[in-house]
């Protein structure tokens, strides 16, 4: 049973959402990290700011974030502060703490406030863990809510998301960490209807799918990041390869045209610096491709 629609009703209009959170202000709380990078981190006044939002307003921006669709870009900024020398060394072991807790609560959270943004008091604070100090900042936020919850956890456990897909055929994290996939190479159900493969790639940090390429039938031959994180190449059928430019794929980039081997393909590989794929064949040859343009 699914309680998708009862999750979405904050009974919040899209008028009173564009009254309440004017452009500036949208522009402001999903952009303010990108400015973050490139100001004078050893101003007090601004480490002051970033102290007082974190103990202050987070959970607001959080809402924010959700009701403009913006709350992927919350995980990162939060990395950004939490990364920074200078505010290593100036600010408290609280506030790293803080910042810590904020980032395993939008990983834990984050579908069901993306879904809702009331849900981040209703649903996601009171089942925080009660000896985070997220949980001792912002619970009076929860308070006069109708949710109470007793006999909740005391402390993070482990696990991050579960995430659905079909039959996890494979499933590999990029170098950088920042995404990983997971791959089904197509099955027979219970009906003898073959059902193809997908490939889904999932943000990292949240859990949350990013793309998923349909008809994935690669065989054993799982999916490959190249070094810097920014093709992805994989088996399409016995004997090609797709290589695919993952920077702005969640704009949905088309397919990109694939390399046709002659024989099934066992084996595959991208150079460091991308520019070239090798892939093995099952009769025992190699092909090394220029990946852009693609030519052997």
């Amino acid at each position: 049973m699914s309680n998708e629609d009862g999750l979405k009703a904050d009974g919040i209009t899209d008028e009173q959402i564009q009254e309440k959170i004017p452009q500036e202000l949208r522009y402001a709380c999903a952009y303010w990290v990108n400015h973050l990078e490139v100001a004078n981190m050893e101003d007090e006044a601004l480490v002051n700011g970033l102290e007082r939002f974190a103990y202050e307003h987070m959970l607001y921006w959080l809402e924010v974030l959700s009701l403009i669709g913006k709350l992927d870009s919350a995980h990162r900024a939060i990395l950004v502060i939490k990364s920074n020398k200078v505010t290593q060394t100036w600010t408290s072991s609280d506030l790293h703490q803080l910042l810590s807790d904020a980032l395993q609560f939008i990983s834990k959270f984050y579908e069901i406030i993306k879904r809702s943004a009331l849900h981040t008091y209703y649903s996601a604070l009171p089942f925080t863990p009660t000896d985070s100090l997220l949980y001792h900042r912002y619970i009076k936020e929860a308070e006069h809510k109708i949710c109470s919850v007793e006999g909740g956890p005391e402390k993070w456990d482990a696990l991050v998301a579960t995430l659905r897909h079909q039959s996890v055929d494979a499933i590999k994290f990029s170098l950088d960490s920042t995404l990983f996939l997971s791959c089904s190479n197509g099955c027979v159900d219970e009906y003898r209807k073959y059902e193809q493969g997908t490939l889904n790639i999932w943000d990292a940090a949240t859990g949350t799918p990013i793309f998923t390429i349909p008809g994935h039938t690669a065989g054993y031959i799982p999916p490959i990041f190249s070094p810097d994180c920014t093709r992805l190449a994989c088996g399409a059928g016995s004997d090609n390869v797709t290589l695919w430019d993952i920077r702005g794929i969640d704009r949905r980039t088309s397919s990109p045209p694939s390399t046709g081997n002659a024989t099934a393909i066992t084996a595959l590989t991208l150079s460091r610096d991308c520019s070239r794929l090798a892939c093995g064949g099952g009769d025992g040859t190699v092909e090394l491709w220029e990946t852009s343009p693609t030519k052997r």
